[in-house]
């Protein structure tokens, strides 16, 4: 099953001159720097949302990159989410959605969550990536969860390529044996979660490592047991 990559990017009024400019740059360099055979959309929202890239995913190789343009002055994910919700659920693929934006969030969180849960099947990847330091975590939490990323991903965007099961990008992988490290976060709810990291060269081997040693981890909880076969059977 192969891997697609939907970014939802806040392109909302006030990110107006210097900081839109720093938008497209820090969203352009996550692009390229991740696997070229990996396919991606990206939708841009404010006060409404269109695809900006989609909804054909393209390889990364293939990208041709057009500025993001400073939207209305309003920042609704929830039409961001019922634009994305269709296609993504119906997908084929593994699908991963990552949020890209400063935390500001227009709609009441209730509107957001009940378009997630229709709009989004359960089988969807959340992560969310914080635009600049001061970005409102909290508000990235209610897509996300616990799959939050600071800027530096942009730059280096391996802790989100292990968090859904990924090779890094082609500048941190391409030499032979070069090193890698494959994490992996399952939410467990009321603020616990399980982590785990594997080393080595060879991904397939590191995923192999990964599965058995989660597997034996959930041995003797039922509910553990099950949060883990659900993440198996997604990301790994």
């Amino acid at each position: 099953m192969s891997t697609v990559l939907t970014l939802l990017v806040d392109c909302a009024g006030t990110f107006e001159g210097g900081r839109v400019a720093s938008a497209n740059s820090s969203v352009k360099k996550f692009i390229a720097n991740l696997p070229k055979d990996l396919r991606v959309r990206i939708i841009r929202y404010s006060d409404s949302a269109m695809w900006h890239l989609g909804p054909e995913p393209v390889p990364v190789g293939e990208v041709e990159w057009i500025d993001l343009p400073s939207g209305g002055y309003l920042s609704s994910l929830a039409h961001a989410v019922n634009l994305a919700g269709p296609t993504l659920s119906a997908s084929q693929n593994r699908e991963v959605a990552l949020l890209v934006s400063k935390g500001t969030l227009s709609d009441p969180e209730e509107i957001v969550q009940t378009v997630l849960s229709k709009r989004f099947s359960e089988k969807i990847i959340r992560a969310a990536a914080a635009l600049m330091p001061e970005a409102d975590v909290s508000a990235l939490k209610i897509f996300a969860g616990d799959h939050i990323f600071d800027s530096g991903i942009f730059s280096d965007p391996r802790p989100f390529l292990s968090l859904i099961g990924e090779v890094a990008g082609a500048a941190a992988s391409a030499a032979a044996g070069s090193s890698l490290t494959l994490t992996c976060s399952i939410d467990l709810g009321e603020g616990n979660a399980v982590s785990l990291s594997v080393a080595g060269t060879d991904l397939s081997l590191m995923k192999k490592e990964m599965r058995t040693a989660l597997l034996e981890l959930g041995s003797g909880d039922e509910l553990l047991q099950k949060k883990i076969a659900e993440y198996v059977r997604r990301v790994l």
